[in-house]
């Protein structure tokens, strides 16, 4: 870095920032095309890279990788002194894999999630929708909109799209919150543990009787070892369905934010694709995109990075970069052309984006229909966030609910 370009010294996953980090993020995107930060735990260099284009280019670039393995050994030795990863027993799959292993999974698993299977599951998102705004319903006046709504939608649609058994949701939910959702290291290890036992089960007794499910065909397929199975499913259930569970929170809780945006969509509920849309611009469920390895020497926006360093990709920032975004802090439902980055880009782009976007249009639409008294049932400033920029979402939503005549 330059002289006139100092290491930056605010950490964007701090506490103080979690709430709302678009401040520090805009100071960062006005202050160089990638800021430096040295970790003061364990002296590794991250490079924040915060502009919209510089974001792209960075997503494509084959000078970044996700595989510690791929960087000269003395840069991979140095990273493996912090990697105390408890999950890495089910890290092997499209997210965490470069080219061609990545190609190889991905290839296998992106029919599941084609236009035309994803299409074919939205009345059953519908129905599910209908199940639990209706319980939201029989419990109020108050509800978590998190607990009761966006959290067990993309798990059973997901279970049933994989071919687990219905009667296991307990199962898999209290899995998914200790490893996703707990900071304490022995439970994260032991539900990753159970989960693992469970989904080679599973995939053994696929194998013994195929069925037509996801499940079975990655059972069936000769080219996936026994880790990149495990770890696909994992992804695919529970890794994966914390960017819907956070894009249904984040949207409603904007609307709710921004009053005169909800009365917009119930006057016009047509516009609730863009609100969606608007939704993972604004304030999106994924704060960055997979930290990449440095695997030689390369530059970004000419900031020179060097080989072994960290770069992390902040969508949050990219997309309010206002060389792309007219008036990029502003809450617009019906904003158009809309080329967010909020589900990645390039390769690694998000392979349960279109479901994701269904399940979000279905939930956010129902709830607005049958609650047009909703509101907020706790200060915005006291919501409590995800604790890292990675996932992007708050834990709970309060809400109090009041049903129209016609619901």
């Amino acid at each position: 870095m330059s002289a006139t370009t100092p290491d930056l010294e605010a950490d964007p996953s701090a506490p103080e920032h979690r709430a709302d980090p678009h401040p520090l993020l805009r100071d960062m995107r006005e202050r160089a095309p990638a800021c430096r930060r040295r970790c003061p735990s364990t002296g590794r260099v991250l490079w924040y890279v915060t502009r919209y284009a510089d974001v792209q280019r960075v997503l494509l670039d084959p000078a970044l990788g996700r595989q510690l393995d791929r960087l000269p050994p003395e840069a991979a030795a140095f990273h493996r002194r912090f990697e105390h990863d408890p999950l890495a027993m089910v890290r092997r799959n499209v997210f965490n894999l470069d080219p061609p292993d990545h190609t190889r999974l991905r290839r296998l698993i992106a029919p599941a999630f084609g236009p035309r299977t994803v299409t074919a599951l939205e009345r059953r998102v519908h129905t599910v929708v209908g199940e639990l705004i209706g319980a939201m319903a029989a419990g109020g006046p108050e509800a978590d909109v998190i607990e009761a709504l966006a959290l067990p939608l993309p798990l059973r649609v997901v279970a049933e799209l994989i071919g687990f058994p219905l009667d296991d949701l307990d199962r898999l939910r209290g899995w998914s919150d200790d490893m996703l959702r707990s900071r304490d290291v022995t439970r994260v290890r032991r539900a990753g543990v159970a989960f693992v036992a469970y989904a080679s089960a599973k995939l053994g007794e696929r194998r013994a009787r195929p069925g037509d499910d996801l499940l079975s065909r990655l059972a069936t397929s000769p080219e996936l070892s026994r880790a990149e199975l495990v770890s696909s499913v994992f992804q695919l259930l529970l890794a994966g369905d914390e960017t819907t569970v956070n894009l249904i929170g984040n949207a409603v809780l904007e609307l709710l934010r921004h009053p005169g945006q909800l009365r917009r969509l119930r006057e016009r509920p047509e516009l609730i694709d863009s609100a969606v849309e608007e939704a993972l611009r604004y304030n999106g469920p994924v704060g960055h995109s997979r930290p990449l390895y440095a695997l030689t020497g390369t530059e970004i926006g000419g900031v020179p990075v060097a080989c072994g360093d960290v770069v992390v990709p902040v969508l949050l920032a990219a997309n309010r970069d206002p060389a792309v975004f007219d008036r990029p802090d502003t809450f617009d439902i019906g904003r158009t052309p809309n080329r967010h980055l909020g589900f990645g880009h390039g390769s690694h782009f998000c392979l349960g984006a279109t479901l994701a976007r269904i399940q979000a249009r279905a939930a956010v639409g129902a709830l607005v229909r049958r609650f047009p008294g909703l509101t907020l049932a706790a200060d915005p400033a006291r919501l409590e966030w995800t604790p890292e920029l990675f996932l992007h979402g708050v834990r709970r939503l309060p809400v109090l609910l009041k049903e129209g005549a016609g619901a």
